[in-house]
């Protein structure tokens, strides 16, 4: 079985492929797998405005078109989470002070990226502090692994 897939209802636009072509690289990066995730994260780009939910289960992720019911959205450009993939790590953290990193971090200057559903920490704080808490396991996995050590 397939560790990142489309919803069968999902009209494949070019957000959700690209999404999940990157994701299924960072699974085979992890074994096949996206250990520890749980959360529903929304993800609106910004230049097409196109929407899908990343549902994280069972160490895999099924895309949904739409933002159904997500623990956190983030808004940004389409290209951010293949650009994720040139950042190096070092320790298994993505390393920012690096040319890919600071390209990176200037983009976002020229683009920033928005994040919306923090409210949720009012309601559920322990669903919103899953959902921040995989949004940076996700940017851990995401990062490059050609500076790791150890």
């Amino acid at each position: 079985m397939e560790s990142v897939t489309l919803s069968d209802s999902l009209n494949s636009g070019p957000l959700a492929l690209l999404l999940q072509g990157v994701l299924a690289d960072t699974a085979k990066r992890h074994g096949d797998r996206l250990p520890g995730l749980r959360s529903r994260l929304g993800f609106v780009a910004s230049d097409s405005q196109e929407e899908v939910t990343l549902v994280f289960h069972d160490d895999g992720c099924l895309i949904l078109p739409g933002l159904v019911e997500p623990d956190l959205t983030i808004v940004a450009e389409s290209v951010l989470l293949p650009r994720l993939q040139t950042l190096p790590t070092i320790w298994g953290l993505p390393l920012f002070a690096s040319p890919a990193g600071l390209d990176l971090l200037l983009s976002f200057v020229r683009h920033p990226l928005k994040v919306s559903g923090l409210g949720l920490l009012l309601i559920n704080p322990s669903r919103a502090g899953r959902a921040m808490l995989d949004a940076a396991r996700l940017l851990r996995m995401l990062a490059g692994t050609y500076l790791s050590h150890g």
